[in-house]
């Protein structure tokens, strides 16, 4: 599994590239607490979606609450 670590203030545009050009299937995604992607469920329905279409999977890693809730 590939870990992709993202700063509080990536938007879901960056995370999407880091997401599709990571190399293996399996992906986490170690989100900082606060950080612009678990804002919006939007945003976590982009990620899914462009996980998809990439033909990979994904696993949020966060101690966010909010985050969680979504």
């Amino acid at each position: 599994m590939h870990s992709i670590y993202i700063e509080p203030t990536d938007e879901i545009t960056t995370v999407v590239e880091r997401l599709k050009g990571a190399p293996e299937l399996a992906v986490a995604l170690v989100v900082p607490r606060g950080a612009t992607l678990l804002q919006s469920i939007v945003n976590l329905k982009l990620a899914k979606k462009a996980a998809a279409e990439a033909g990979k999977q994904i696993v949020i890693v966060s101690t966010d609450k909010i985050g969680h809730n979504l």
